[in-house]
């Protein structure tokens, strides 16, 4: 057995996955494509790389306390892109709503490029010099870190959504927002909820997505095939986006190995392709939600 080519394979999922499930939060809440997603992953890796210079070594405390600092000031930027973009256009249409969010994503890019133009390193992560040989494969830490992150994650939103107030008023509104206000579910709050958790969760993804890269505008790329995901997996359904990015991964990862490493960048998108043509809804996502978008 290729351990390398497992571990790569599963590593890619994850960052995938996590990449995908902040535009699935979104869109299950608020029937809305939050197209701002990869500026704040954009933004957060930036601000990551001001904040943790290369030349200060793997960073220790201080990579931990900033890293946890930008995951709560996503949440705090995903409460305010709710307020400022969504909450002023309730009643609007879908399509004028998903284009604020476009447009609100061509104004963080320009932000970074003004603020940081076009600037690209690599995070010090700790850990990084830590690695072990399985079955004569040299595996690092940071290899594994991507997946058992993911894994803690999703058991993490498994049992918010199940078992946490909020969390099953998120479900109910998921499947019926007006019966759901009707019990007095706000929401607003749920909605705010929702964009906070996802933008959270997208700087953390991008902490993971960055094991493998360097911080720089190529990161909006990235989001965006968290995105691709997203639409394989189906937008609302959270329980298929690891079947879509093992899929995605396997694809790409042996695309790579094997073929050509350009060509791996196009797998993704050949993968949604394929998949919309048999099935346009996603793999596990409900017809009906699809066909509104």
């Amino acid at each position: 057995m290729d351990v390398s080519l497992v571990v790569d394979t599963l590593k890619l999922a994850s960052v995938y996955a996590m990449l995908a499930v902040g535009f699935v939060i979104v869109y299950r809440t608020s029937r809305v494509l939050n197209l701002t997603q990869p500026g704040v992953v954009l933004l957060g890796g930036l601000l990551a790389l001001s904040l943790l210079p290369a030349t200060g070594g793997s960073g220790g405390a201080r990579f931990w306390l900033v890293a946890v600092g930008l995951v709560a000031l996503g949440a705090v930027a995903g409460f305010a892109l709710y307020g400022l973009l969504l909450r002023p256009m309730a009643g609007q249409s879908r399509i004028s709503q998903v284009l604020m969010t476009l447009a609100a994503l061509f104004l963080l890019e320009a932000v970074a490029e003004a603020g940081w133009r076009g600037q690209s390193s690599f995070l010090p992560m700790p850990g990084k010099e830590t690695s072990w040989e399985i079955l004569g494969a040299h595996v690092r830490l940071l290899d594994v870190v991507p997946i058992g992150v993911t894994a803690v994650v999703f058991a993490g939103l498994g049992l918010f959504y199940r078992f946490s107030p909020s969390g099953v008023q998120m479900r109910a509104v998921a499947e019926n927002p007006a019966l759901a206000a009707r019990r007095g579910i706000n929401i607003e709050r749920i909605g705010a909820l929702a964009w906070g958790l996802a933008s959270a969760l997208g700087v953390l993804a991008m902490f993971l997505a960055t094991t493998q890269g360097s911080v720089s505008p190529l990161l909006v790329g990235t989001a965006l095939k968290g995105f691709t995901v997203a639409l394989v997996a189906g937008l609302d359904s959270i329980g298929g986006l690891l079947p879509a990015a093992l899929l995605v991964a396997v694809a790409e990862v042996l695309t790579v190995r094997f073929l050509d490493q350009q060509l791996g960048e196009a797998v993704p998108y050949v993968v949604l392709l394929g998949v919309l043509l048999v099935k346009p809804w996603g793999l596990a996502g409900t017809r009906e939600e699809l066909d509104r978008v």
